[in-house]
């Protein structure tokens, strides 16, 4: 089960990886940052935004079910 766990912690992971590269930002609030500034565009960044958030919320859980 903990392997399991563990994959899934990955793969969160890896999926904030990739929204860090799409936008070339290192936190969540940065790229909140460059929607508002216009730097970037609302869409899909809006939704990688949230997705974001969610995947950060997932990995606590996830750290936890794994403590």
């Amino acid at each position: 089960m903990q392997a399991l766990i563990e994959k899934e912690l990955r793969l969160t992971e890896q999926e904030i990886v990739f929204i860090r590269e799409r936008y070339d930002v290192s936190t969540k609030e940065a790229l909140f940052g460059a929607i508002r500034a216009g730097s970037v565009s609302e869409h899909p960044a809006w939704e990688d935004y949230i997705v974001w958030k969610n995947k950060d919320a997932r990995i606590v859980q996830l750290q936890q079910l794994v403590s």
